[in-house]
């Protein structure tokens, strides 16, 4: 029940059934995002044979053309005005596609040559990431049109990472063992099939009610102003792109099983010694960002990376006996760098309209979507690299020493450099969580732009 709406109270408009089907499309949508981004380049280089330099030259050139196609689309979703509202159009045809463009990836016939595999890769994969921009740009900027609560949407979005943890979870523990029984194909199949039900429900019970339906279409030119304007926006995914650049961590878990922990049968074992305290961290955060900044708890975050990467390089993949203790120390860093991540865009809008007058999400989201896409494609190009240039061969049952040990250091070593270049650029982000309350509150006309200024504790 939503309480009186006075210019000093602040409302919750949400209730249980939209929160949850908002959590259930994010648990869909993880189904192929995972994955994809997962498995995909281990079925290219050892179900297929590729090259992991040619892979990661795919990932690369896939990710520049969402360079251009992410803000577009952010440009398309601002500018449109469809009859069933601002977001959900996108989110019903992605409901739709996305599960077909997923099954297309997997369909790769065996036996093609390396310049077939290279083109149907290329194409079934460039085609995957421009439906995932329409599925990903507007479920996160419908979070700022279903409520103006600052904490409501920190909380609406920290079920969509819940959901999204507990996708990784599950899929972590079952894809391997389903690949090995049905095979690739089949596999993907039924994850779409599952992932296509649950992300139907947001499309009946989602609601959009801060969307100004009289707004004036957003030009080219604004959206440049608008970014020019919005400092904190770009600051923050430019730090999430040096650190997620060097992230080598999830292209790389599965090859550490597989060669270094016993084989293919340990892969959900690695992962589930990481994505078990990534979903213990979506669940608690929102408590205890009612009760710390989440800034500071970002940072704490990016240190503990830091330090759990470079204890594992020193504790070395020959002793077994504390590995998952180490996994388990690096997915409580990765678990809040990947959880809030997406939280901090939000913010951004509010930021946006307050300094310039335009209220883009679709620009926002679609730069924290480019932000995504653009890191696991390079992290991906940068294993693909060093594990061509140490020998590394998918179609042998057993990797030398020497590639081993690359494999390794790309593992542990290179995400250290992405996390602690973007320490500095986090410092330059300024925006902390009361003084975005008090901007949504004048964006939404409850106070006057000065009340709002006076409230703020510092100039921006």
């Amino acid at each position: 029940m939503e309480t009186r709406n006075t210019p000093l109270e602040i409302r919750t408009h949400t209730g249980f059934r939209e929160r949850a089907s908002y959590g259930l499309y994010f648990v869909g949508q993880n189904i192929f995002y995972f994955l994809i981004m997962q498995f995909l380049m281990l079925f290219y280089t050892d179900y297929r044979f590729m090259s992991p330099a040619a892979v990661g030259l795919i990932f690369l050139v896939a990710r520049v053309w969402d360079a251009v196609n992410d803000p577009m689309f952010g440009i398309i979703v601002d500018k449109a005005h469809l009859k069933r509202g601002k977001f959900k159009p996108w989110i019903a045809a992605a409901t739709c596609l996305v599960p077909l463009a997923t099954i297309a990836i997997f369909a790769m016939p065996e036996g093609m040559g390396a310049t077939g595999q290279i083109a149907y890769a290329s194409v079934t994969y460039i085609l995957f990431g421009m439906l995932y921009t329409v599925c990903d740009v507007p479920i996160f900027a419908l979070a700022t049109a279903m409520t103006d609560n600052i904490q409501e949407r920190t909380t609406i979005i920290s079920i969509g990472r819940l959901a999204a943890m507990f996708a990784m979870l599950v899929l972590s523990i079952t894809v391997m063992p389903i690949v090995l029984a049905a095979g690739w194909l089949q596999a993907a199949v039924a994850l779409s099939v599952i992932g296509f039900a649950v992300m139907l429900p947001i499309n009946i019970f989602a609601k959009e009610r801060f969307v100004d339906k009289n707004a004036p279409a957003v030009s080219l030119k604004d959206i440049f102003r608008y970014l020019a304007g919005n400092k904190y926006l770009l600051i923050f995914y430019l730090s999430m792109i040096v650190s997620g650049c060097t992230n080598t961590v999830g292209a790389m878990i599965n090859y550490v099983a597989k060669y270094m922990l016993g084989g293919e049968n340990m892969i959900p074992v690695n992962m589930l010694a990481m994505t078990v305290p990534v979903l213990i961290i979506a669940a608690t955060l929102p408590a205890i960002t009612k009760r710390i900044d989440k800034f500071h708890i970002y940072i704490a975050g990016t240190i503990i990376n830091i330090g759990g990467a470079l204890l594992g390089y020193f504790v070395g993949y020959g002793n077994l006996a504390p590995y998952p203790v180490i996994a388990a120390f690096r997915g409580i860093g990765f678990g809040v760098s990947n959880v809030m991540a997406f939280m901090f865009a939000a913010d951004c809008v509010e930021y946006g309209d307050f300094k310039t007058g335009k209220r883009a999400e679709g620009i926002t989201f679609s730069i924290q979507t480019f932000a995504t896409k653009i890191t696991g494609a390079v992290s991906g190009a940068i294993c693909g690299i060093p594990m061509t240039a140490v020998g590394y061969d998918g179609a042998l049952g057993v990797q030398g020493a020497a590639t081993i040990d690359g494999m390794w250091k790309t593992y542990t070593l290179f995400p250290v450099i992405g996390f602690a270049l973007s320490l500095p650029l986090l410092w330059l982000y300024k925006l902390r969580d009361k003084d975005v309350q008090i901007m949504a509150l004048c964006n939404q006309k409850q106070i006057t732009r000065e009340e709002a200024v006076s409230r703020l504790s510092r100039t921006y």
